[in-house]
This record gives C-alpha cells, structure tokens and sequence, in this order.
C-alpha cells in the first residue's frame, strides 16, 4: 500500500511539472505593455488596457488580473474592476497614486492544484486631478 502511495505522489509531481512546463511557452511578456488611457482626474472612467502581442493563453488555461495599490493618498480606495484585455479604474481622491499591475496564466495542475505563471508585472505613478 505505501509503495501505491509513493508511486501516485511520484506520478502527480511528474504531471504537475508537465503542466507547467507547458505553459512556459513564450508567452509574449518581453513585447507586453500596459497603456494607460482617460481622463486623470477624480470620478473620471480610466482604462489599463494589456497588450500582450498577439499572446492567447492556452486552451483550458485563463488569465488573472491584479492590481495593487503601493501609495495612495488618504481618503477612498480607487474603484478597480479588473478584467482581460482592459481593467477599468475610477478614482475618487486626488493625488499620486502608485499602482502595481500584475498579468497571470492560471493552470489547473493534475492533482487538483493551481499554478499561476507571471505574464506582465508593471508599477505605474498616476498623478489624479482634483
């Protein structure tokens, strides 16, 4: 029975690593860009749009969306609806804001796990307008 066990182990660490190498097919990230677009001013809609040439995940794979708020300055937390290729922001106070954008591949792994390869990670400065 413990040898049953080891060998699933074994096999399950086997695929998962299968998995992933398949997913480190070049995935674009040294032609991606993030651009920025709207009005940098409060209450205006603002969009972060991924560029990632021509890049599509594979197929049973999908792509998660993180954006991180590194300064702000006091008052509400901008609205961020994330979302693939275009992640809408809404910000509500003015000032200088640091954002991290981050672009993942995420793959479902044989023994029911979840890997995430990075695909873009960039730090923007925004300057809002009263």
């Amino acid at each position: 029975m413990r040898r049953i066990c080891v060998l699933i182990t074994v096999l399950c660490l086997g695929v998962t690593g299968l998995a992933v190498a398949g997913g480190n097919r070049t995935a674009g990230a040294e032609a991606g860009r993030l651009v920025l677009q709207g009005s940098r001013s409060v209450g205006a809609d603002m969009t972060a749009s991924f560029d990632m040439g021509g890049y599509t995940p594979p197929s049973g794979q999908s792509v998660a969306i993180n954006v991180d708020i590194l300064e702000s300055p006091d008052g509400p937390k901008p609205r961020i609806i994330p979302g693939y290729p275009v992640t809408s922001l809404v910000f509500e106070t003015p000032g200088k804001y640091v954002l991290n954008f981050r672009l993942n591949q995420i793959c479902k792994t044989s023994c029911g796990g979840v890997a995430a390869r990075p695909l873009m990670e960039r730090e923007e400065t925004i300057e809002i307008a009263p």
